[in-house]
């Protein structure tokens, strides 16, 4: 049949775990480095996603509980909005930005989803630190660099979290 999927979704699911849990193996003894939107294994989940429903992929993310790597995938889900991501962001328990799939999930969030490369907007549409953090590291993947400028935003209203990724 023409109209069968390569994958289910919970193939998708594990496999973009998989993928992003072992990017550093595929890394290993690369000269210059891989970009992971690139990559063929990522690009065909991706590509399956975005025909894939935002609310189903929720379904499956409420119900086996969300991580950095499937918040990510709804980002490229069809129907997917800004809301939706953050709030899977949210409901990642224990959180750790210094994790390096936590980080290569963020870097890999959509950029449709993406704010210009300016710290007032992106912590305008982050909310919080954490969906700032997921901000500043998918713009950073793309060679967009968020300077920081105190004549815009008050030093203190930036989290600790974010200034590994700002240029002062």
């Amino acid at each position: 049949m023409s109209d069968e999927r390569p994958f289910t979704p919970i193939e998708v699911w594990v496999g973009l775990h998989v993928e992003i849990e072992n990017w550093h193996l595929k890394c290993e003894g690369v000269l210059g480095s891989l970009h992971p939107l690139d990559d063929k294994a990522n690009a065909i989940y991706l590509e399956y996603l975005q025909d894939f429903p935002a609310k189903k992929w929720a379904m499956i993310g409420d119900a086996a509980g969300w991580t950095p790597v499937a918040a990510m995938a709804l980002s490229w889900c069809n129907g997917a909005t800004w809301e939706s991501i953050l709030k899977a962001w949210q409901a990642v328990e224990k959180l750790d930005p210094g994790s390096p799939v936590a980080s290569l999930a963020a870097q890999m969030t959509n950029p449709d989803f993406l704010p210009e490369p300016e710290l007032k907007a992106v912590l305008k549409l982050g909310e919080t630190p954490g969906g700032a953090w997921v901000l500043l590291s998918a713009l950073k993947l793309h060679n967009k660099v968020v300077q920081f400028d105190d004549r815009f935003v008050k030093r203190s209203a930036v989290h600790s979290v974010l200034w590994p990724l700002l240029k002062e």
